[in-house]
């Protein structure tokens, strides 16, 4: 029987751990700080384990390592290379879904020479994305043509009728990941050549998309989109966008929270007898008298009733209350008030949606070739958000395992060996994309 190592237990893990337990009958230990959320989702099953661990604790992670055939790392993205490390040690084949960072890349010839698998990027976004570009990139090729344009986005929303509330946003994932990756440069390809996105100016750079059957769209560059090129196996002159989906009205939202210093997570602060309101004011730099709400549309410099200001006051930062916790950064205080009143009801259901688009160039014309995956979670069950990322990472896993994947050394999932079965799999789990083929 094959024994699977989870590390991290967090919003996204449990249909990963169903599938490894009900699917593959695999004895699965998850290992994470807080066991009672591992022993929630093993929920007493038959092969199931959950161990107490923190990061610090090296030689209980070498140990349940050793015991494992696979390690899947959940964990967040700075704590993969000390995983990594030891997988390499012991010859352990590893999973994450997150991105391939320089450091990760440059264990490709010591997994090589021992003869494992890291595989990366085998979430939703990245992930189902990238196996979805992959294939039709492939399809193209082997009909004779030539990429001209990728388009790739990749959202986690609430569904249409659960959207609720004037952020328009919902957390299905970490929140503090979604803060942080608001502070992250970007760059894409137009027409081979480079465009970069600074983070301070992230959310200047957007647009609207307009989605067949689904609906229309902010998006806001994902990333560096720059180094797919070589990935994809596509020609220099290309252009290569991948972006994220927020209904319309998110960017301009995050620009003026990014404005107001709330999403500072550097400097710690003291916030024992402070309201959200004088908190508030000292963001905008002036005392604490007088109608904060007017005080911040002069900060932000926009018209009094703008929609910004009414999304303040939703949050709470305009109250009189006192801020429940005793110190943290700016990032802390807004991710505490977001989880107050941006996550989901137990009836309520999310939605990712994954949509590719890419233009070829054939004898007789070009064409655009499109792929669209929409999935809503299940009420009072998974999330969409957590099937769809999880799974092609547990899918993946499984198919390492049996050994139909054979490749080795540092991957994301865009070899035909990966993707196909993956992408199969998913359909057969529901998780299935609408191919549209569209002469230009």
């Amino acid at each position: 029987m094959n024994k699977v190592l989870v590390l991290g237990a967090g919003m996204v893990t449990k249909p990963m751990i169903d599938y490894f337990i009900e699917k593959c009958g695999y004895e699965v230990t998850i290992a994470t700080r807080t066991v009672s959320k591992a022993e929630r989702i093993i929920n007493d099953r038959t092969g199931g384990k959950a161990v107490e661990w923190t990061p610090d604790q090296h030689g209980l992670l070498e140990n349940l390592v050793k015991e494992a055939d696979l390690v899947v790392s959940m964990l967040p993205p700075t704590m993969h290379i000390p995983v990594a490390e030891i997988c390499l040690e012991h010859k352990t084949n590893m999973v994450t879904t997150s991105y391939i960072n320089p450091e990760m890349a440059a264990l490709d010839e010591r997994a090589k020479e021992q003869g494992i698998i890291i595989l990366n990027e085998i979430g939703e976004d990245p992930g189902i994305d990238h196996m979805g570009v992959k294939k039709i990139i492939d399809q193209v090729k082997r009909e004779g043509g030539q990429v001209v344009s990728i388009n790739s986005y990749g959202a986690g929303l609430p569904s249409f009728e659960h959207n609720r509330n004037p952020f328009g946003y919902k957390f299905s994932w970490s929140p503090k990941g979604v803060i942080m990756a608001a502070k992250t440069p970007a760059a894409y390809l137009k027409n081979g050549k480079k465009v970069d996105v600074p983070a301070e100016n992230l959310f200047d750079q957007h647009w609207l998309v307009d989605i067949e059957g689904v609906g229309t769209f902010e998006t806001y560059p994902n990333r560096d989109s720059t180094r797919y090129v070589s990935y994809f196996g596509l020609d220099k002159n290309v252009s290569l966008y991948r972006g994220l989906l927020r209904f319309i009205g998110w960017c301009n939202t995050l620009k003026a929270l990014k404005n107001m210093n709330l999403l500072d997570d550097d400097e710690e602060k003291d916030f024992r007898n402070t309201t959200y309101r004088e908190f508030t004011s000292s963001l905008i730099g002036d005392d604490a008298s007088g109608d904060i709400a007017y005080r911040c549309e002069k900060f932000l410099k926009v018209e009094a009733n703008a929609d910004i200001i009414k999304r303040l006051r939703w949050l709470g930062l305009f109250d009189d209350e006192q801020i429940y916790r005793e110190r943290g950064t700016n990032a802390d205080l807004l991710v505490d008030l977001m989880i107050r009143k941006m996550s989901y009801e137990p009836h309520e259901k999310d939605m990712i949606i994954v949509h590719d688009e890419v233009v070829a160039r054939f004898e007789d014309g070009d064409e655009r070739r499109t792929s669209t995956l929409v999935v809503e979670g299940i009420p009072g069950g998974d999330s969409a958000m957590a099937r769809a990322v999880s799974l092609p990472a547990a899918i993946a896993s499984r198919y390492i395992l049996e050994e139909k994947i054979k490749a080795k050394g540092v991957h994301m999932p865009v070899l035909s060996e990966i993707y196909v079965p993956v992408l199969n799999e998913l359909e057969n789990l529901g998780l299935k994309f609408e191919h549209r083929k569209i002469p230009m």
